[in-house]
């Protein structure tokens, strides 16, 4: 599955969904002892390419970012929340107060544990995905329960979401770009500087900001406070990460064109004897 031109991430999830099922296939037996498995640091492995798959994401991107976008708990807390409802489910049936409505009231419970003690693990100090994670996890049971038909992570999103993407900072930082300098006003580039400070697109940001009612210092968790309430929300910040990504892909495809240019002679002269005396 390409990250470009390939498919949209409802259907990224489609595959997820069934490669989570067969991982968590009779977690009701084994839910509790995971943590304490030998083949948890592989299994994460597994969930984080995954994660990165469904997002269209760089190989770069940390675990805790991929994860969060790809709305994909880590497989311990699932593992054991599967099993917390197939244990209630079972007791409720064995007493008799068994209904559609038990089975629902249970699992939205465990929905809401399940997002706490994620959050409880991404709030810890000194781990990766901070960008990523001071926008999303204090809203994360809005984004969890947002709908990805029509308001999915694209290419161009995920570089928002992640700063792992067509940023000066991050192509200095994997040996592309010697320095971190914006191409189009020269300050330091990066994520934020692109969604929020690069004088060139301020145009296109004004107009988002009217759309989405943000104020002039909004930050990425305004938007996504924004975004996940509205899908036209979702749609215009979309539009602007897509016109304003590629704008910067365009720029550094010039770039990467000129580098590989020859050095072209300013102009020629010839001389009696034939020899030629280039000036450059």
């Amino acid at each position: 599955m390409p990250n470009l031109r390939g498919p949209d991430e409802r259907r990224r999830r489609l595959y997820m969904n069934v490669a989570i099922s067969v991982v968590l296939y009779g977690a009701p037996v084994w839910g509790d002892v995971i943590a304490r498995s030998k083949l948890l640091p592989a299994l994460y492995r597994l969930q984080r390419t995954i994660a990165q798959r469904v997002i269209s994401a760089y190989r770069t991107v940390s675990s805790n970012a991929a994860l969060l976008l790809a709305r994909l708990p880590p497989l311990k807390f699932m593992a054991m929340s599967r099993k917390r409802v197939y244990e209630f489910t079972k007791r409720s049936r064995e007493d008799g107060s068994y209904s559609p409505e038990t089975l629902k009231d249970i699992k939205e419970a465990e929905a809401l544990r399940l997002c706490n003690e994620w959050r409880e693990l991404l709030e810890k100090p000194n781990t990766p995905g901070e960008w990523t994670k001071l926008a999303i996890v204090p809203r994360l049971e809005a984004w969890m329960a947002r709908d990805s038909g029509s308001s999915g992570m694209s290419y161009h999103l995920t570089q928002i979401f992640t700063g792992h993407g067509c940023f000066a900072n991050f192509l200095r930082r994997i040996g592309k770009r010697r320095d971190a300098s914006c191409d189009f006003c020269g300050e330091e580039d990066n994520a934020f500087h692109t969604m929020r400070e690069c004088p060139y697109w301020d145009l296109e940001r004004i107009r988002l900001r009217n759309t989405l009612e943000l104020s002039r210092e909004f930050t990425l968790g305004d938007v996504v406070e924004a975004i996940v309430e509205s899908k036209a929300n979702w749609k215009a910040f979309s539009a602007y990460v897509e016109e304003v990504m590629k704008d910067k892909e365009e720029e550094e495809r010039r770039r990467e064109r000129e580098k590989r240019l020859p050095l072209i002679p300013t102009g020629m002269t010839a001389q009696s004897e034939g020899a030629v005396t280039t000036r450059w």
